[in-house]
């Protein structure tokens, strides 16, 4: 099989699990919206990259799929609390829980996911790392809750820079990742160096993508986005696109506008447009490319450390979420 069949073939296991795991019907209110956000879609890379990062070490992937899922109920237990705090309507091109139910069943949602996510990770009985596999995953959950924290921070504060941007993403985004790669090796044993080589490489890979992700906000396809474009820009997000124009902008147009954001936290609808022509002409969307780029081709050199490892599905994955659209 290539790659993308492979791929195909660890996210089936993956939905298969996720529906195991999600079946119970009672009580109502509390399962109801748990089978809507788990089988509701999303790219799955976070579980299948912790299977991939299993497979990396000649393990048996299937050993990581309770540990993959586990990743994929914590990450979309931060995505309903993220939702409840930035007041989305939408996510994946349909309402979020506390839109479609209300904020209580949203929180208790969340609650549940965190204690399904932990019933899933091995005991010791079950694995010699069991104790490290948990741990990460307890410290995968508190610096990205940290990270939702500094988001929520720095919606309030006016004079967020690009070094507390990069603080914020570690935690909400590059964290998560080390997470999946973290967890997956030592679920085949790896050695403590090579553990950390995919720790390294999952760190880089976060966050380019999160950067990436930043840039796709404002010009991907709608459609295909699953979302409004230019999300971040109403909300009062401080992106790197932002950040990286108020360091740049000189016109009084572009300072105005960038005033505006920063003085409303946001900007109307209408205005949108006229904010992105800004960012294009002072060179912001081919910053944001070039640095995202770094950062994966920082996570490639990682890679090129493990020798006769076969990384070459990690690095399937790192070249098909760099060429990504939406």
């Amino acid at each position: 099989m290539d790659h993308k069949e492979i791929y195909n073939e660890y996210l089936s296991k993956v939905e298969k699990k996720i529906a195991e795991t999600v079946h119970l019907d009672e009580p109502k209110q509390l399962y109801e919206p748990l089978k809507y956000i788990m089988t509701g879609g999303g790219k799955r890379i976070r579980p299948v990259l912790t299977m991939i990062s299993t497979a990396a070490f000649a393990a048996d992937p299937n050993a990581a799929i309770n540990s993959a899922v586990a990743i994929e109920l914590l990450h979309n237990f931060t995505l309903v609390h993220d939702d409840i705090m930035d007041q989305s309507p939408m996510r994946r091109g349909k309402p979020t829980v506390h839109s479609k139910w209300d904020e209580p069943v949203a929180i208790l949602l969340g609650d549940v996911m965190v204690g399904w996510g932990y019933s899933l990770l091995p005991k010791s009985s079950d694995h010699p790392r069991a104790d490290q596999i948990r741990d990460e995953f307890t410290k995968g959950l508190i610096e990205v809750c940290e990270g939702q924290a500094y988001d929520m921070q720095y919606n309030e504060k006016k004079d967020i820079t690009l070094v507390d941007y990069f603080t914020m993403i570690e935690k909400k985004t590059a964290k998560l990742l080390e997470t999946c790669g973290v967890i997956g090796s030592h679920i085949a044993e790896a050695p403590d160096e090579e553990v950390e080589i995919i720790r390294k490489f999952c760190y880089n890979l976060g966050i380019g993508f999160q950067i990436q992700d930043d840039l796709l906000d404002i010009v991907a396809d709608q459609s295909k986005l699953g979302k409004k474009i230019g999300l971040d820009l109403l909300e009062g997000k401080k992106t790197f696109l932002i950040l990286t124009l108020k360091n740049r902008a000189k016109s009084p147009e572009a300072l105005i506008l960038l005033e505006e954001f920063f003085v409303n936290n946001g900007l109307p609808e209408s205005k949108i447009s006229k904010m992105a022509s800004m960012m294009n002409e002072h060179g912001v969307f081919k910053i944001a490319r070039e640095k995202s780029n770094n950062f994966f081709e920082a996570a490639k050199n990682e890679l090129h450390k493990l020798n006769n490892k076969e990384t070459g599905m990690l690095l399937w994955l790192l070249d098909t979420i760099r060429s990504r659209n939406h």
